[in-house]
């Protein structure tokens, strides 16, 4: 549990110190994001995952789709605490209102990636470190230029998350679960001409609610708050006063719904630990 903690103070104080630099928070429209899943169990904890989920702005006059998501993943547990597995995802959607990643705003339409997952147990209590590594590729990636935040980049993931399971039943489980994800950008050359950017690119603070209500099927309320971290050509009035640009966190609300099945060979084992959909 140590390393637990370090890594949540640590990343704690980069939140608080990346809030306490900005200079102007803007609050966007709510968005709405229901979420389809297939989990198939293989040996062990492995197992393949299928996942589909659209998008939606509340922006007046009303409920817009601006998004849709295809998500596929495989992972492997070493043992009951570690494990590794691959990402890929296929996004379109509106780049003018949501950027095209799963995060508001993350760039990318097509996106393999790798992940590495530790989980711990203290009390009733577990906890949960995700560190992930991707690659966006954008198809209009030439259209941009070296300004732009949706052109085609690496990505690098943290996730923090703690959650506890409440039996309310033979077969039924309640799963409150908390988790905090900072994406960076690797920069590994800046390209010439672009402005200098955040330290944290984007993040995602999710609460949420796992029902499972047996073994094969479990629904999922959540809700986030998402984080573009901007710094945007700065704008002065004739007095030299700041009146735009500049450091500026745009947060989005977002909601959704999880709905996933799990598909079995035989019977489901009750040593099987699952993962929250949030996978």
């Amino acid at each position: 549990m140590p390393t637990y903690f370090r890594l949540l103070l640590a990343a704690s104080g980069l939140i608080l110190a990346t809030t306490a630099a900005a200079q102007r928070r803007t609050i966007g429209d709510l968005a709405i994001q229901p979420e389809g899943q297939v989990e198939v169990a293989l040996q062990g904890n492995d197992y393949v995952l299928a996942g589909v989920n659209v998008l939606f702005s509340t922006n007046s006059p009303g409920t817009v789709l601006i998004g849709g998501q295809l998500r596929l993943g495989y992972e492997h547990f070493w043992n009951e605490r570690w494990s590794w597995g691959g990402t890929f995802r296929a996004l379109r959607g509106d780049r003018s209102i949501a950027g095209y990643g799963d995060i508001v705003g993350m760039p990318g339409n097509v996106i393999p990636g790798l992940l590495l997952r530790h989980t711990s147990q203290m009390g009733g209590f577990t906890f949960g470190q995700r560190l992930g590594a991707e690659y966006a590729m954008t198809f209009d990636n030439t259209v941009h230029g070296p300004n732009s935040i949706n052109r085609s980049r690496a990505l690098a993931r943290l996730r923090l998350d703690v959650e506890r399971q409440f039996a309310l039943g033979a077969a039924v489980v309640l799963r409150p679960r908390l988790s905090y994800e900072p994406v960076v950008f690797l920069r590994l050359q800046r390209p010439e001409g672009a402005n200098q950017e955040r330290v944290v690119d984007f993040a995602s603070l999710r609460a949420e609610l796992g029902l499972r209500l047996s073994p094969q099927f479990d629904v999922t309320p959540w809700a986030s708050s998402q984080t573009i971290f901007l710094n945007a050509l700065p704008q002065f009035d004739a007095n030299g006063n700041l009146t735009g640009g500049g450091r500026v966190n745009l947060v989005v609300p977002v909601v959704g719904f999880d709905v996933r099945l799990t598909l079995f060979r035989g019977e489901p084992s009750a040593e099987r630990k699952q993962l929250p959909t949030q996978h």
